[in-house]
């Protein structure tokens, strides 16, 4: 009997060691591939920030930028409440899409952001409104990592699909808002129902945005498409990677999972105030198809904290 025993509880403990190794070098990879991608999408914005303003529709559509001004408005009503300055932290605040329309509103708010270039052209446009904005230069999962301090109100636009683990950002994000606050996140893609024929559709809006925002990079842009039909998928990232963008944009072919971000939200005691879902799309002649199709889907979360 005893050998017996020593066998069973010998192969019990190898069983739990082996777990625990495995558990391990996932988690370095996760690790090594989170890196990657901070690392993408430093360069990837590094390339693109001369042109963020009047190229990415999230801060050159006007129509998408009254919708940010009436959410805004939304959580507003709360926060003019307080005795104090609402804090607000703005998550991949780029060029200031949201962070001037909160200053404007007379908050305080921290901007965090990966790329130095894009933080450059907001401090440029805050300054010439009269506004002060702290910018912190770093990735938003090592931020939130550090991070101790409370606000009022934690966003994100345009961000989430940029990150690696976009789940456990939002987790953390939610623990660094106060009670009553919100949490805030808007203009990101849903995992698409009919995933070749989204693909497809998108490289239709791509194309056409390119033409009518952005004519200097359509030949270039070609030259970036063939390249990749000859082009081995990277095995570790598990895509073709021709450039940092291929990269930072992480989940922007395969979309998030808004209902799972939803779940985390009511686990830290939110309240979904809103949530939606949108066509999507570049260019009005675009936007104006989808409507239809519904194959380009973002959307947005507006949650408060009981």
């Amino acid at each position: 009997m005893k050998p017996t025993f020593w066998l069973g509880s010998h192969m019990k403990q190898s069983a739990a060691i082996l777990v625990c190794s495995t558990a391990k070098e996932n988690q370095a990879i996760s690790k090594t591939r989170e890196a990657a991608i901070i690392n993408a999408n430093r360069e990837f914005h590094r390339q693109i920030a001369h042109k963020y303003d009047r190229y990415e529709s999230c801060a050159a559509d006007s129509r998408i930028q009254d919708s940010l001004e009436r959410d805004l408005d939304k959580i507003s009503v709360c926060l003019n409440q307080l005795d104090r300055v609402p804090r607000c932290l703005d998550c991949g605040g780029g060029t200031g899409n949201l962070t001037l329309k909160m200053c404007a509103r007379g908050w305080s708010v921290t901007v965090v952001d990966i790329s130095d270039e894009m933080l450059d052209l907001l401090r440029k446009k805050a300054r010439a409104m009269g506004h002060s904005p702290v910018l912190v230069s770093s990735s938003i999962e090592e931020f939130l990592e550090a991070a101790r301090d409370k606000y009022d109100l934690v966003s994100f636009s345009s961000v989430l699909h940029h990150l690696f683990s976009y789940a456990s950002v939002v987790e953390r994000a939610a623990s660094r808002v106060r009670s009553g606050g919100f949490f805030y996140s808007n203009y990101d893609p849903v995992v698409p129902l009919r995933p070749r024929l989204t693909r497809a559709f998108d490289s239709l809006d791509i194309a056409f945005a390119k033409l009518v925002l952005d004519s200097r990079d359509v030949l270039p842009g070609i030259g970036r498409r063939i390249r990749k039909l000859f082009t081995p998928a990277d095995p570790f990232l598990h895509r073709t990677v021709v450039t940092a963008g291929d990269i930072a944009e992480y989940h922007a072919k395969t979309g998030l999972d808004d209902r799972e971000l939803l779940r985390i939200l009511q686990r830290n005691r939110f309240t979904v105030i809103e949530h939606m879902r949108y066509a999507a799309g570049r260019t009005p002649a675009i936007r104006f198809f989808n409507r239809r199709l519904r194959l380009l889907e973002n959307f947005k979360i507006i949650a408060r904290r009981s």
